[in-house]
């Protein structure tokens, strides 16, 4: 079972890493902001129940509040927030900032479901967030040129770290009472409906000036960096730590900055270089040892 969380860590790691760089692309195809978050998530809410049907259906009254009150933070409150931080800062940038996540979540389940960190992983976890002020306290967008703006992207982003600290530990929470599935999907469907609602509020749906090379892009987000991570850290939720699951917060930053620059030459600088030092080093600290059991009764 363990090897089968580590692969889902990862598979959410990259899948994260990479959405960045997508949502970029066709941010530059002139695709708007709500477009890219309304596609993306009714692509994953999609994925959920073909899946969902496949098992054979069925979903308990209980798995439905607990899935939804997790979706509308972390499938739709979320997304939201970091993807319109992607207006101000490179994708390697926002990346950096998903690093808050792994610390922020941890001291909120230490809080709130009596989680125990060991010293490893509090060391690590702290390193990580190094990474994170760095960024910030040098206002380096990462995008180049005048484009970008460091402090109204860290607003968004930081607006997306708490909802996802909070997400996550809901997540822990309520994922081992259900079966992956039953959970799943009422998350995504409620995500969708908040994200639905929010673009048609703000009047920034716009399908017609999708061109074909951005649908692809939009549907292998939908599918690869939404429905995948978000899936496979809701499986990993149920047999491992809050804190553990969140340390994918570290290594999506990394995928994010090499692909941001190689994919989208977007600027490498020493600021950023040292972020993801930070990030990487943090990761192996705090993997180093495995999370105390909780505490709680």
């Amino acid at each position: 079972m363990q090897s089968r969380v580590l692969t889902a860590l990862l598979a959410a790691s990259l899948g994260w890493g990479m959405a960045g760089v997508g949502t970029r692309f066709v941010f530059a195809e002139g695709v708007t902001t709500f477009t890219v978050i309304v596609v993306r998530i009714l692509t994953a809410t999609a994925a959920a129940v073909l899946i969902w049907l496949g098992k054979g259906g069925g979903i308990t009254r209980s798995a439905w509040r607990d899935g939804a009150i997790i979706g509308v933070l972390r499938i739709g409150l979320a997304p939201m927030l970091f993807i319109s931080s992607l207006q101000y800062v490179s994708a390697g940038v926002e990346g950096i900032f998903i690093t808050i996540i792994p610390a922020s979540t941890a001291a909120l389940a230490a809080v709130v479901l009596h989680e125990r960190l060991g010293r490893n992983q509090i060391l690590g976890l702290a390193i990580g967030l190094v990474g994170s002020i760095l960024i910030v306290a040098f206002g380096d967008s990462g995008i180049g040129g005048d484009g970008g703006n460091v402090r109204i992207g860290a607003m968004f982003a930081l607006g997306g770290v708490t909802a996802g600290a909070i997400s996550g530990v809901l997540s822990r929470k309520y994922a081992p009472r259900h079966r992956t599935t039953e959970l799943a999907t009422p998350m995504f469907i409620s995500g969708a409906v908040v994200a639905v609602a929010a673009g048609l509020i703000f009047q920034d749906i716009d399908l017609s000036g999708v061109n074909s090379t951005s649908w692809v892009v939009l549907i292998a987000l939908g599918v690869g960096s939404t429905f995948l991570p978000f899936f496979a850290t809701l499986f990993a939720s149920r047999h491992t730590s809050a804190a553990r699951v969140a340390l994918t917060g570290y290594l999506a930053p990394v995928v994010g900055v090499v692909a941001g620059v190689v994919l989208l030459g977007e600027v490498l600088t020493m600021p950023i270089i040292i972020g993801a030092v930070f990030a990487l080093v943090g990761v192996a600290v705090a993997g180093r040892s495995r999370p105390l059991p909780s505490t709680a009764t």
